[in-house]
């Protein structure tokens, strides 16, 4: 990315050395001395936005867009910044690269192959190698075979007449590694199938629903567009396994995060004066219609999706959750702290993960997520009706890049919940982990939810 925009990359030939650190053959040397420096800086280093008032006592002033934005924090690039100068065996980089292909390995006698979940591609692969019919499997819990562990979440591709032609030339283009095994997982792993994805839209287009449908497409997962009409017509477990609703899906989007306010009321307008193709898209999500069908779609084993101002669905349902970012007035009632004492534009904001929960499958135990004035929960249920923590906040200045006024309310706040409903699940993502299809370090939390649902039990 930083190439296609005209930065100048090189990487090293051989190893070398900066102070005490050693760095290795192939690593990447982006040089501030160069045309494109304010550039670089921007995409490496934190935005450091001022508290902005009008004058003293006043609520913050929106800025206009996001506050915060580092690249490299986003796509969770591991990267050391230099203050001093250095040199090395380092070549300039004429075009784009390619990832570095991928190897099958240890195919003697192997019986399948295992597929690491620690990358994004990884689930692009999962997603060819099931749409071409092959058997793709999932482990529930780690695996130790020989002086290999292999952790939960891994995936494992049964080997039949073809697999391995398959996935070689998956990891020459995609750059996955598979690993050979003469052993199957048993009991440890669970089979998987494609997954049926709807994914919500309004009447006059979304933005949040388009940038998720592009991302879609790139790893692709199939899926398909759907407008609230045929969310309130019922029978959505027939045909969907996942429903996706993005930010602004219900509740309205945030500013800044292109979700915008849905199109006027066109009711009244002449049916005729729409396009064919478009009609019967128009309406909202209401508590009245789409409600009872979302309710029965998780009685019959559905999985919700929910991102930013939708995770208001948990409030419809009546999960046990509440607003972590309240506090109590003289009537010890409960209300939301006012922009006086909270405020944060879109910014990056460091999270706590849970990597061993089946959302977190392929994290770190920290992860950099995109906060907009996101919602943030606090839990509230018991026993096997506690919803579950997948990501957190852990400290008083989680910041991390852009601007956070009154950040230490967000200490101990949940900003992903997972939770059961029926047979089925709902999932709240707070932040806005797919913001515009720029954090690849918090895909994973999506992408998980999705194959999840694939799961043959």
């Amino acid at each position: 990315m930083l190439i296609a925009t005209g930065v100048k990359v090189h990487r090293a030939k051989a190893e070398f050395t900066v102070g005490a650190q050693k760095y290795p053959p192939g690593s990447y040397v982006v040089k501030s001395a160069q045309a494109f420096r304010a550039h670089v800086l921007d995409m490496f280093e934190p935005q450091d936005h001022p508290d902005d008032f009008a004058y003293p006592g006043a609520q913050p002033t929106p800025p206009y867009d996001a506050a915060g934005w580092t690249l490299a924090f986003q796509m969770g690039v591991k990267f050391d910044r230099i203050l001093d100068g250095f040199d090395g065996p380092f070549e300039e980089l004429k075009d784009e690269v390619k990832p570095p292909p991928g190897k099958v390995v240890d195919t003697e006698k192997a019986v399948g192959f295992f597929l690491s979940a620690q990358t994004n591609d990884s689930f692009r692969a999962v997603n060819q190698l099931l749409a071409a019919g092959e058997e793709v499997r999932r482990l529930k819990e780690p695996l130790a075979l020989g002086e290999i562990l292999h952790p939960a979440g891994t995936f494992f591709v049964t080997k039949k007449e073809g697999t391995q032609a398959r996935l070689e030339k998956i990891a020459e283009k995609l750059g996955t590694h598979f690993i050979g095994s003469q052993v199957a997982p048993g009991k440890e792993a669970v089979a998987l199938e494609p997954v049926r994805v709807a994914l919500w839209d309004r009447y006059g287009g979304s933005m949040p629903s388009g940038w998720t449908r592009w991302l879609l497409e790139q790893f692709e997962f199939p899926f398909v567009v759907v407008f609230p009409p045929e969310l309130d017509k019922g029978g959505l477990r027939e045909k969907f396994d996942v429903i996706v609703l993005v930010d602004g899906a219900i509740g309205g989007g945030r500013r800044g995060m292109g979700g915008g306010q849905p199109p006027p009321d066109i009711t009244a307008l002449d049916e005729l004066g729409i396009p064919a193709d478009y009609r019967g898209r128009r309406g909202s999500i209401t508590v009245a219609k789409t409600l009872p069908q979302f309710k029965k779609f998780l009685e019959d084993g559905g999985t919700i999706l929910t991102i930013g101002s939708s995770t208001t669905l948990a409030t419809q349902l009546g999960l046990p959750m509440a607003n972590h970012l309240a506090t109590k007035d003289a009537d010890g009632k409960e209300k939301p702290l006012g922009r006086d004492k909270f405020y944060v534009p879109p910014s990056l904001l460091r999270a706590k993960v849970d990597n061993q929960h089946p959302l977190a499958w392929g994290l770190a135990d920290e992860v950099d997520v995109m906060f907009a004035n996101s919602p943030t929960f606090r839990l509230t249920g018991e026993g096997k009706s506690r919803p579950a923590r997948v990501a957190w906040f852990d400290g008083k200045t989680p910041l991390r890049s852009g601007w956070a006024f009154g950040q230490q309310h967000l200490d101990g706040g949940v900003a992903v919940v997972d939770t059961s409903a029926g047979k089925g699940r709902v999932v709240l993502y707070g932040p806005q982990v797919l913001f515009r299809a720029q954090p690849h370090g918090t895909f994973k939390l999506f992408f998980n939810g999705i194959v999840r649902a694939g799961e043959k039990e």
